[in-house]
């Protein structure tokens, strides 16, 4: 169908969802507050009308009125809510709040009866890798509460007219361990809070991807070469702003 004309992607982190969204628009600016991130998004775009640029919630660079659709992905926690509705309150348009839980992992180098328990390890390691380190728990608590009530609260306290979620939405990715090592590199909770710390900011650490090597029986493979299904399960909000 006819594209629409154009997306602010809000707290963009390393670009993941702008590069599902872009196809869909003639026109992508996304702005993040760290250049870290967008330094690895703009080295993964592929897309002549994305614009990567630094910014706030707070304050959205664009001034006009004209914007089909803000999107936010899993990044609304950091956000002074009030502060960003009001911002994002232009004429027309909607805003989509999206956020997605620890994906599921399928391996792709072994079959058979062992397959089922083989997937159960992979997702149990990206679930540890995903939540965290239990010492900084006290850190996250707030951004898992929103995953908890699948962004139910921020759905509430939205002050536009019409609103709506749907809850069973999934993107499947083929993946290697070197893809999981990135993506985790880019969850936007890792450089705020670990950057001050004495913390490699490795993702799945090297122990974590031995042992997940060792489990689906390819301990000799190169991490690229170690193919896995991932699934993403989302959970999605979406307000028409204001006429």
């Amino acid at each position: 169908g006819k594209k629409l004309d154009f997306l602010l992607d809000v707290g963009c982190g390393g670009g993941q969802s702008v590069n599902i969204f872009a196809p869909y628009f003639n026109q992508v600016l996304a702005i993040d507050p760290s250049e870290n991130q967008l330094k690895e998004a703009r080295s993964q775009n592929q897309f002549a009308h994305v614009t990567y640029k630094q910014g706030n919630a707070e304050k959205l660079p664009r001034d006009d009125v004209s914007v089909d659709v803000i999107t936010v992905g899993t990044a609304v926690h950091w956000f002074d809510r009030p502060k960003f509705y009001e911002e994002a309150n232009r004429p027309g348009g909607r805003l989509i709040i999206f956020g997605y839980y620890a994906p599921d992992v399928v391996p792709l180098t072994v079959t058979g009866s062992g397959a089922d328990k083989l997937s159960e390890i992979g997702s149990q390691l990206m679930y540890e890798a995903f939540g965290f380190p239990t010492k900084f728990i006290h850190v996250f608590d707030r951004i898992h509460a929103h995953g908890r009530d699948k962004n139910q609260q921020v759905m509430n306290e939205m002050p536009f007219p019409n609103k709506w979620r749907c809850d069973n939405l999934s993107k499947e990715y083929l993946w290697s361990l070197v893809d999981v090592k990135g993506f985790l590199q880019s969850i936007d909770v890792y450089e705020p809070y670990m950057k001050s710390k004495e913390i490699e900011l490795e993702g799945l650490s090297a122990e974590e991807r031995k042992s997940l090597k060792e489990s689906w029986g390819c301990a000799q493979m190169e991490n690229s070469d170690v193919k896995m299904k991932v699934i993403f399960n989302f959970f999605v909000t979406i307000a028409e702003k204001s006429k």
